[in-house]
């Protein structure tokens, strides 16, 4: 059989996470038996060549909240039969024409299914009613959902999911959002490039990027600051960073996770800032590829992060890792990730960068290493098992037989001793309904704005129009024609 996956890959401004989440997604399958599969990407010759399968253009929603509401209006209309406003030459009818020569469909790990990526999530939207309208089951991989839905886009999830026939959610606030959503079989797991550093470091494939000489720590940081002023945020990090070398006696490495390959950007430009603040031993690498992002990170003595992939990464490889969350998307994700190991209490939020409460917790991160160490070996066997029968039944599922998994496995949590545990719990309860809230003030603009410039657009078009001008040379010559009034 042949299956279509559909990760967020081929862009322009490599991300190591969603190509880590897509090779994970082939190889599993590839594991499996089904080896025939083509990835739907934004750059086809690109895909094709760092995944060594074939690939297919996917369809690329325009950014305006209007707009990609409009266009997949228009994607239902057309596969409904009804009129709709797409050109015969509309990108959407080669989706259609690769999607009907596929048996099966799986949406690609990722973090993409809410109203800030709009865009993404009407993309999976309409890749799964295509899929629908040509009677191809659609499994959606270990998946972030919401937490921010926005007015139509929470239904348009809820039909998403409701038409998928197994749904995997990598955190519990997604479990529990996607259930309410939707009554398809939805399970709680992990992210799916879970594995990916052990098998990229023991696979055929090892990684070409060389490894520091000796322990190293690894930063990783995303190329925005949340609601925290760049220089008080890149000085903050810094000495952080400092702290935990001074601490460690060891080197930074700061690994990115977005940039564009060869020009920099996003992270590779926070890094250089952050580097640039520090005085320690520090170098800031310019971005590779997944596996050798993954394999590094796995291998680094502790790692300090906002960005998610380099918790999954280290988790892999039972790394220390502290977790700093800039808004409330990144700290269900990361504090997610981190609890699915009993080891929730190691992603903090932004205000603990300010307050000295980060370098508390780096500080027992470091001296119970041992401990952490032990909490995440212990786990792995279950994890591993769990991880094997989740993609057993994707496979199952996307052949059309039904879904059915165990029910998880509790674990136990490490609780942290420090009294910096509390002041992060308790900024967190002020600081994430903050967020959530600036996420909605930012979304509902967003779609003002559209709806002032598609009024404004209207208004253009009937000033521009032929009808305008002859109401205006009508109502010029009527002018010319009335009689003026004697003084």
């Amino acid at each position: 059989m042949k299956v279509a996956i559909l990760g967020d890959i081929g862009q322009r401004v490599y991300h190591v996470g969603d190509d880590a989440m897509t090779h994970a997604a082939v190889d599993e399958l590839a594991a499996r038996g089904l080896t025939n599969v083509i990835l739907l990407s934004r750059n086809v010759t690109d895909t094709a060549s760092r995944f060594g399968v074939e690939a297919a253009p996917t369809i690329e929603f325009p950014w305006p909240y209007a707009e990609y509401q409009q266009y997949l209006k228009d994607v239902l209309s057309l596969l409904a039969g009804e009129p709709h406003g797409l050109a015969a030459d509309d990108q959407i009818h080669q989706l259609i024409e690769t999607i009907s020569g596929c048996d099966a469909v799986l949406i690609a790990g990722g973090g993409n299914m809410n109203s800030v990526y709009g865009w993404l999530l009407y993309e999976r939207a309409a890749v799964v009613e295509i899929a629908r309208h040509l009677g191809k089951p659609v499994v959606i991989a270990g998946q972030t959902v919401g937490p921010l839905l926005y007015e139509a886009d929470r239904d348009i999830a809820a039909r998403m999911l409701t038409h998928a026939r197994l749904v995997g959610a990598r955190e519990a606030n997604t479990l529990m959002l996607a259930r309410e959503l939707t009554k398809t079989t939805v399970v709680p797991g992990l992210d799916d490039a879970s594995f990916l550093a052990t098998s990229a470091a023991l696979g055929e494939n090892k990684p070409a990027e060389e490894l520091p000489a000796g322990a190293y720590l690894v930063g990783t940081f995303a190329g925005g600051s949340g609601a925290c002023p760049r220089d008080v945020f890149v000085g903050s990090v810094a000495k952080a960073l400092d702290d935990a070398a001074e601490l460690t006696g060891l080197p930074v490495v700061l690994l990115p996770h977005m940039a564009v390959e060869g020009e920099g950007g996003v992270d590779e430009t926070m890094h250089a800032e952050i580097a640039a603040a520090m005085t320690s031993p520090v170098e800031a690498r310019q971005i590779v590829s997944a596996r050798d992002t993954a394999v590094l990170t796995s291998q680094a003595a502790m790692v300090v992060t906002s960005r998610y992939h380099p918790v999954i990464f280290a988790l892999d490889g039972a790394v220390p890792t502290v977790a700093l969350s800039l808004d409330e998307y990144s700290d269900v994700r990361l504090r997610g990730a981190l609890a699915n190991w009993g080891l929730a209490h190691f992603a903090l939020p932004l205000p603990s960068l300010l307050d000295g409460t980060l370098r508390l917790a780096i500080h027992e991160v470091w001296d119970r290493r041992n401990d952490i160490v032990d909490q995440v070996q212990a786990l792995r066997p279950q994890k591993l098992a769990d991880s094997a029968i989740w993609w057993d039944t994707v496979v199952r599922t996307l052949q059309g037989q039904a879904a059915g998994l165990p029910a998880p496995r509790s674990h136990r949590e490490l609780v942290p001793e420090g009294a910096w545990a509390a002041a992060a719990a308790a900024a967190r309860v002020v600081f994430l309904p903050m967020s959530a809230e600036l996420a909605h003030l930012h979304k509902t603009r967003e779609h003002l704005e559209g709806d002032a410039a598609a009024a404004r657009a209207e208004l253009d078009g009937w000033f521009n129009s032929s009808s305008f001008r002859l109401v205006r040379a009508l109502a010029s010559l009527r002018s010319r024609l009335r009689p003026h009034k004697a003084a």
